[in-house]
């Protein structure tokens, strides 16, 4: 396994202790292992409302135009820290691939040719009547119908397609094109 080059719970205990000049006596190879963008990510796993603004008002700005000026993203971080130590947790990115509703994605994604991170996006803007309208263009059967009337259990579905059909009369529609013209 390779060695760790700068280990990052060190840089976070020296921006706890709001150590501006750490950045300048690290090692060239360590100075090469800094990621700004990393260190920010772990600042931003803290309690504190004060540091997650500061970070976000002074530091995430200037991130990726400051790139190559990594002791000045330093600085700016030491001075979002309280100057406490404190526990930071590594906050993970949303899974955009999980949903509530993974019948109906499979079902986009195979229609349109989505991906189904961007599958899952698109279902925010389609109702459970659309995603019938959309089973019934690719032929499911009733029984895969009935998976996506089961994801949309909260929704007024409509019923026609699956079970027995209707029974309804058409009403006849009257001629209105008389009292239209009426003067």
């Amino acid at each position: 396994m390779a060695e760790r080059k700068l280990d990052i719970f060190r840089v976070l205990k020296q921006a706890d202790l709001k150590n501006a000049e750490f950045y300048e006596k690290l090692t060239d190879e360590e100075r090469k292992a800094f990621q700004p963008f990393l260190v920010t990510r772990w600042l931003s796993g803290t309690y504190s409302a004060r540091q997650i603004y500061f970070l976000n008002e002074f530091v995430n700005p200037l991130a990726f135009s400051l790139a190559n000026h990594k002791q000045l993203l330093w600085q700016l971080m030491t001075i979002c820290t309280s100057g406490k130590s404190q526990r930071y947790v590594w906050n993970k990115l949303p899974s955009r691939t999980s949903t509530a509703r993974p019948v109906s994605a499979k079902l986009l994604a195979d229609h349109y040719g989505y991906s189904l991170s961007k599958a899952v996006d698109a279902l925010e803007c389609l109702t459970g009547n659309d995603i019938l309208d959309i089973a019934e263009t690719m032929g499911l059967q009733a029984e895969d119908q009935s998976k996506i009337r089961k994801e949309y259990k909260d929704e007024q579905l409509r019923t026609d397609g699956i079970g027995p059909a209707r029974k309804t009369k058409a009403k006849p529609q009257q001629e209105k094109t008389g009292e239209f013209f009426k003067f």
